[in-house]
């Protein structure tokens, strides 16, 4: 018997709210689905206002403390739903699968979002009576539908939800993914109800092969669990351009079998073209003003018609350094773009973070050499030259490059009383900017409430301290030059390199322990740094960094370069911590005094480099302890260091009664990520 759908168990375009049985319609369910994504977003740009009065507040104070009940009050509540969402399990290592535990706030969204999704498809009916599989399965196809622009708004670039909440679209891109994978669940039960309800009559293959819709809407739901299958990690991991363009396709297909399936209703779907042709035409626009010379005609230097024009360097590390020298983009520290380079790398864009300030002239990128277009980039650079031992070698091939962006929000940071900077290989590309940014406000005597800054940088090797020597050295040099002659001894910049023996920044396993070196039994080390310009005595600017007692053979190291390194956590502030080195399979790890060396005059900052993985909770703890406002911890780099600084965050804050009458001020935290 074929299926024929009754009009009664449609809602009419009156779109009543409920039906002849007392269930809700299925239009009405659709608008009240909006309601409550609308109030949701609402909250959220509320939360952003108010944020936005904060840093009004505090400006004018100069104070990171509550000024009021209702301001502690908010506060408290602030405090204890960062706890909530930065809470996580640890991570769990099978074998050489790796068990990671996403933290209990986004778990918290995602299962609002899927209950809220199965409340609206079955409340109202019996799922075990079959009377009503077909109005279930009728539900099921408009709830569906209804959530297809939320899709379209979470993945755009140009994002108005990110816009109104303050939000950059790249920390909204895991919600975009949960939100498609509830709409397969939503659509796959669609389609299960209708097979259950035509298998009671053994009909489900007749209408697979004679019913269009039928047919439109199972060639629907399989180009959706293709587009499913194809965006976990994994897959986006090993190829990020073939993903895009499957993804692409892909969804362009589903639209389109959703638009022949669904003979009701089809605003949602062409709502979903108009914010998708939205975004791409405003990106379009917006990568025309950053990159043709015709709207820059003011800045002397450019092409005729191409206005970017980037210099390529290969740095130590596999990492190319990619400068454009006045660029005509605006940008704030934290922000990222996209760039192409059709000559090296044809028909890819990439996003990088900013690694510079406007106020530096010129645009750095630093871009990590893995795999795709990032190793042509660095091959590229290196073809005709040498690696550069310094930073400014100036060494390096010009090519003209397009970019798009910036893109990326952060609150301001200068609103926080401390700030804990923690960055692990190139993730220093977005904590570098910001600290400079502080730093320089500190020289120009701007009011900032920001008093302290604790930055912290992992690598692997020394060598990789080039990318930001030069950078760093003059932070610590603005800050005891404002100390000395300003008379603000209240501002302080700590600062400190991690050296490791690991890229990813996981946990040591349980056979690996430490030993001293060969060649010296030192782990705590300094590099001396440049006299300011305005001094009279010069220092080179090389990296210059040994053991006390090593010898001038560089080989004799356990890390990648020949330098002193150790996987293992260690604590900077102890004496007699674990020596460096770090070799499987020894029975018991030997230990060794820590001790330093600075090669210049006492008054002169100096770089501080530790051997080993930074002790996060301990780090932040200290910061936590000497502040007199609320603080900000910022991470970025790989995912290893990105946990362990949530969780420690977490546990301090609860340690801590963070705004419960203790008196603790609460922590912002922001956690950077550059996984595709």
């Amino acid at each position: 018997m074929a299926f024929v759908r009754r009009d009664d168990d449609m809602d009419g375009p009156d779109m009543g709210a409920m039906n002849a049985m007392g269930v809700p319609g299925y239009f009405y369910l659709q608008k009240i689905f909006w309601v409550v994504i609308g109030s949701v977003i609402a909250f959220c740009t509320l939360l952003n206002v108010l944020d936005h009065i904060l840093l009004w507040q505090r400006q004018r104070s100069l104070n990171a403390k509550p000024k009021s009940f209702l301001w502690t009050f908010y506060a408290t509540v602030t405090a204890i739903a960062r706890e909530i969402n930065a809470a996580s399990l640890p991570t769990y290592q099978l074998g050489w699968l790796k068990i990671r535990s996403p933290p209990l706030g986004r778990t918290i969204v995602v299962l609002s979002y899927l209950i809220t999704i199965l409340v609206f498809c079955f409340y109202g009916y019996d799922t075990t009576d079959s009377s009503t599989w077909d109005n279930i399965a009728y539900r099921c196809g408009c709830m569906a539908q209804t959530q297809l622009p939320l899709i379209f708004l979470l993945a755009g670039k140009q994002n108005v939800i990110g816009f109104l909440s303050g939000i950059g679209y790249e920390r909204l891109n895991w919600l975009h993914r949960w939100v498609a994978r509830i709409l397969w669940l939503t659509v796959t039960f669609h389609m299960g109800f209708w097979f259950r309800s035509w298998a009671q009559s053994d009909y489900i293959l007749i209408q697979l092969k004679t019913d269009d819709m039928t047919q439109t809407g199972f060639a629907g739901w399989c180009t959706l669990t293709a587009i499913l299958l194809t965006s976990f990690l994994p897959i986006r991991r090993l190829n990020y351009e073939l993903f895009l363009i499957l993804h692409l396709i892909l969804f362009s297909g589903f639209i389109g079998c959703v638009m022949i399936h669904v003979d009701y209703g089809p605003g949602y779907v062409w709502a979903c073209v108009g914010i998708f042709f939205f975004d791409r035409v405003l990106r379009f626009i917006v990568g025309l003003v950053a990159n043709l010379s015709v709207f820059h005609r003011h800045v002397p230097g450019r092409n005729w018609l191409w206005a970017n024009k980037a210099t390529l360097t290969p740095l130590p590390g596999n990492v190319t350094r990619i400068t454009i020298d006045k660029p005509v983009l605006k940008w704030k520290p934290g922000q990222h773009v996209f760039l192409s380079c059709h000559a090296v790398v044809p028909l890819q864009s990439h996003p990088f973070s900013i690694a510079s300030l406007e106020s530096d002239q010129k645009l750095e990128l630093l871009v990590q050499a893995k795999k795709g277009g990032t190793s042509r980039f660095h091959r590229f650079a290196s073809k005709h030259i040498g690696l550069p031992i310094h930073e400014n070698s100036g060494a390096g091939q010009q090519k003209l490059v397009g970019l798009e962006g910036p893109y990326g929000r952060i609150r301001p940071l200068r609103q926080f009383d401390s700030i804990c900077f923690l960055a692990g290989s190139t993730g220093a590309t977005f904590t570098v900017p910001l600290m400079r940014d502080i730093v320089q406000r500190w020289k120009q005597g701007t009011p900032t409430v920001t008093k302290r800054i604790r930055f912290v940088w992992v690598v692997k090797a020394r060598d990789r301290v080039t990318w930001f020597q030069k950078h760093l050295e003059t932070a610590m040099a603005d800050v005891e030059a404002i100390r000395r002659n300003d008379g603000l001894s209240d501002i302080e910049l700590d600062l400190s390199i991690y050296i490791t023996c690991d890229e990813e920044l996981e946990a040591s396993k349980p056979d690996t322990v430490c030993e001293p070196p060969s060649h010296g039994d030192a782990e705590i080390t300094t590099i001396p740094t440049r006299e300011p310009e305005n001094n009279k005595k010069k220092f080179d600017d090389k990296v210059e960094v040994k053991s006390v007692g090593s010898n001038d053979n560089e080989n004799q190291g356990c890390g990648p370069d020949g330098s002193c390194c150790c996987k293992s956590t260690v604590d900077e502030e102890k004496q007699g911590t674990t020596c460096c080195c770090c070799v499987p399979g020894s029975s018991t790890p030997s230990s060794s005094s820590v001790s330093g060396k600075d090669e210049l005059a006492a008054h002169l900052p100096s770089l501080k480099l530790v051997a080993g993985r930074p002790n996060a909770r301990n780090i932040i703890r200290k910061v936590l302890e000497e502040a007199d406002g609320e603080s900000a911890v910022v991470v970025c780099g790989p995912q290893g260091l990105r946990d362990d600084v949530r969780r420690s965050v977490a546990a301090l804050s609860d340690e801590r009664a963070v705004h419960k009458g203790s008196g603790a001020q609460g922590i912002y935290l922001h956690v950077e990520g550059f996984d595709y």
